[in-house]
């Protein structure tokens, strides 16, 4: 479970985070959507134990991460849109070195490892430099470290990223897995149809604060609802405004 309540960052005076609160159950899938800038990232770095806050509480699965931030890395799997990988190594040395940091045996590591390049198509390139690698192919070595740990809480900020269309089929249909298994799920992302059909629940964030906290099940009963994106850009109208406004043949002129 996560828990947020009054959480407020603060960069250099600007309020990245504002008051904010909210709460993810077991086996629910949060959608986290937002403008850029929003304050999205933030929160998941927060949440994660990597950056600290100014105000509030931060619960995961019962351990204060302001209090124990190793412990909710131990229990956490954390996808980025992108990271620093360790490029001169392969696949198997970093899944190697991850699986030993989280204390899983050598025989649960290459059991893991097979499954999830089996699972994600790159048993052939488990052996090749990272840095070798295409960007989807970094990004499926991303999410298997971050799972292979079967970890109880997942951070998911954008981790699509260079994906092709069936490894994201194959992505989701996995968190979804997860979710039934009872794992907390928090997904970031800016694919607003996709968070519409795997979330079970939305939280909108918008210039540090929450707009919107609702379950999916419940976004049709909301007021001229037609789908996720109408929605989002209803919420944001001064900024579709200033969009509609925009003469796009200026551009090529």
């Amino acid at each position: 479970m996560i828990s947020v309540k009054d959480l407020t960052k603060k960069y250099d005076g600007f309020t990245a985070l504002n008051n904010i609160s909210f709460e993810i159950n077991k086996g629910e899938i949060c959608g986290y959507i937002g403008t850029n800038g929003a304050g999205k990232s933030t929160t998941v770095k927060i949440l994660s134990g990597i950056l600290g806050f100014d105000r509030g509480s931060v619960l995961i699965n019962g351990t204060d991460v302001s209090k124990d931030p190793v412990q909710v890395k131990r229990i956490t799997g954390y996808v980025p849109e992108s990271a620093d990988l360790f490029n001169s190594l392969s696949p198997v040395e970093f899944f190697n070195f991850a699986g030993k940091v989280r204390d899983m045996s050598d025989e649960l590591i290459a059991k893991r490892i097979n499954s999830f390049a089996e699972l994600f198509g790159y048993t052939d390139l488990i052996n090749d430099s990272i840095g070798n690698l295409s960007k989807g192919n970094k990004q499926k070595v991303l999410i298997t470290s971050a799972l292979m740990h079967d970890p109880p809480v997942i951070f998911l900020d954008e981790p699509l990223n260079g994906l092709d269309t069936n490894s994201i089929f194959i992505f989701h249909d996995l968190i979804k897995f997860l979710a039934s298994k009872a794992r907390t799920i928090l997904y970031c992302s800016h694919h607003l149809n996709i968070i519409e059909k795997i979330s079970t629940k939305i939280v909108l964030i918008n210039k540090g604060n929450i707009d919107m906290d609702i379950k999916t099940s419940e976004l049709k009963t909301l007021d001229n609802f037609s789908d996720l994106e109408k929605l989002f850009r209803d919420i944001n109208a001064e900024e579709s405004q200033e969009s509609k406004k925009f003469n796009f043949e200026d551009l090529f002129n």
